[in-house]
This record gives C-alpha cells, structure tokens and sequence, in this order.
C-alpha cells in the first residue's frame, strides 16, 4: 500500500496560494497605477472656504487655467464661505476621496481644530499637495501715528497697559494667534478688537479706530504703496525686494514673531497615492511657470512651491507651534 507524501502534496497548493495573493496584490497595484494615470476624466473644483477677492481666492484663480492645460480638464473654484471657513473645510471632508475636490486654505485649516472643539474635521483629515505660497505679515500703523519703528509701538504698550488698540480679523483667525504671539514675545498689554475682517481691520487703522495690528501684505499693499500707511516691520525671514528698508521682526529683536500666512492645496485623507502623486506632479510644475510666477508676486505673495512631502512636515510643526499659543492666549472660539 503506498502512503501519500503530505508534503509534497501541499507544495503545488502553497505554490497555487503563494500566485493568488501575488496577482491580486499585482491587480490592486496596476488598477491604482491605471486609475491614477487615468484621472482626470472630469472637471476639478478647488473648494476655497473663504470669501471672493481673498488671497486664497486670488491664488487659486491665477492657478486655474495652468492646471487644467497640465490636467486635460477644466479647473473652476467654487468660494463655500461661512463659520470662519469652517464650512467650506468641512466640505471637502465630507466630499468622494477622489481627487476631483481640492481644497485652497490658509492658517484656519490648522486653527481651527485646535480651538473649537468638536469641529468636525482635523488636519489629519486632508493630505496635502502643495504649499502654494505665502503672503507676509505686516505691522502697520496710520501715516500720521506717532511710532516710527516696531520697538517704540512695544514701549508705548508697555507705558500704557491696555491703552493701545490692535484689530484683529476675527477670534481665532491667524491675526488674533500671532496677535498672541506678539504678546507673548513682547510681554505687553495690548487691547485687541475683532472687526470681521482683515480689510475692515486696515479701514479701521486709516480711520484712527485702531492703532496696529500684523496683517497680509496682499491686503495692505496698496495703503503702503500709496502712503496712508506706514509698515514698521515684516514677519518675513528675510527683508522683501519690495520694501527694501522695512525691517524683518528678527531684526528688531523679535525673532519669534514669525508668523507667514500660507496657502496650501489639500485632497480628501483617503485619496488615493497615485492621484496625490499626479497632483504633486501638476502643482509643481505650474508653481514654476513664470507667468503664474508673476501674477502670484503681483498680487503680493510669494511663491513657495513646497511640494506634498514638505508641506506635510511644515503643517506638523504649524500645529504644534500654535497649539502652545492657544494654550498661553487661552484662545476658544464657542
């Protein structure tokens, strides 16, 4: 009587499991190879949760027409304000992973989660793409304002607790955090003032109803340009070609007031890696091109063109940097 060999009979069935798993795994890989390189098939919509005329808005719009020459498809931004951009962000949460929402935001996308709980979304929600650009903050003051220079601004705060006015956008926006900021490198007491805005914030500045505040220069450009406002010092690293003889807050000693509003382009957390590889791929190529180049530091921003690896460790430490100054400000928004 002859004995079956149990081993040799398990090899052809070890074999025929070992091909299975290697061709569906083989099949996952080219089907998301095969569909990345296929999409876009339709029309992408940049969710921007901010309203038209803001420099997420601006940006996205110089970007459209370069993105859809790359992508084959039309590119349209659709502005889904309301809550402080908290809206429009949760919309792009809730939206298909697939690549055809993305999302222009700036500082908010990292704020928010952190002082309104229960918010609905968090930056582990959303995979980045591509930190855009950036537009510096400015300290401004009125042409005719007794201070010259960011330190005489700290020792009038300093003489006169609470006297001076700073505006703010809105509580919880990235002017009341470097707001904060300000006062915790400062060690002043300065009243602030949300005003709904950054651009009701200058009019309240030109107007005398505020004295100060740190704000985009993309907002302020003009005023500064034109003389009805005074610049004392950039958040910049570096000082800006533009404004040659204002002074970077590093170089006035505050080395820590070095808030820089950025714009990033996420997707949906779940989108999948050839997609995000392909607009990885797209938005380098158009944050390159030099009339796109133009336009952005027209409206004046810098162009950072950080792609989605980088962009991924900077908002890691953006979080945990503004965090801690939640955490000392006690900034909450109900």
């Amino acid at each position: 009587m002859m004995h079956k060999n149990y081993a040799t009979e398990q090899k052809p069935r070890a074999l025929s499991l070992c091909l299975g798993v290697l061709f569906a795994t083989l099949s996952v890989l080219i089907f998301s190879v095969a569909y990345g390189a296929e999409y876009p098939t339709k029309a992408i919509q940049i969710i921007n949760p901010f309203p038209a005329g803001a420099s997420t808005d601006i940006l996205a719009r110089i970007l459209t027409d370069k993105l859809a020459s790359l992508l084959g498809q039309p590119v349209v931004v659709i502005n889904k304000t309301g809550a402080g951009g908290a809206l429009g962000i949760k919309a792009v949460k809730d939206a298909p992973a697939d690549g055809y929402t993305v999302m222009v935001a700036p500082p908010p996308l990292a704020f928010i989660p952190i002082v309104r709980k229960g918010i609905g979304f968090s930056l582990s929600d959303f995979t980045p793409i591509n930190l855009a650009g950036s537009s510096p903050y400015v300290m401004v003051v009125k042409k005719d304002a007794p201070w010259k220079t960011l330190g005489e601004v700290v020792a009038d705060a300093k003489k006169n607790p609470g006297k001076l006015i700073w505006g703010i956008p809105l509580t919880g926006s990235a002017g009341h955090f470097t707001y904060e900021l300000f006062k915790m490198a400062t060690g002043t007491d300065i009243t602030s003032v949300p005003m709904g805005g950054e651009t009701p914030v200058a009019t309240a500045i030109l107007g005398g109803h505020a004295n100060t505040t740190f704000i985009s220069l993309g907002t302020v450009q003009s005023h500064l340009e034109a003389g009805t406002l005074r610049a004392l010092a950039f958040t910049h690293p570096k000082r800006l070609k533009e404004f040659p003889e204002i002074p970077t807050t590093a170089e006035t000693g505050y080395p820590t007031v070095n808030t820089i509003p950025w714009f990033v382009f996420t997707v949906h957390a779940k989108t999948s890696r050839a997609i995000v590889t392909r607009l990885d791929q797209v938005f380098k190529e158009a944050l390159k091109d030099k009339e796109v180049i133009g336009k952005i530091e027209k409206a004046g921003m810098i162009v950072e063109n950080r792609g989605a690896e980088e962009t991924a460790k900077f908002l890691a430490e953006e979080h945990k940097k503004w965090s801690e100054v939640a955490r000392v400000g006690k900034i909450t928004v109900q």
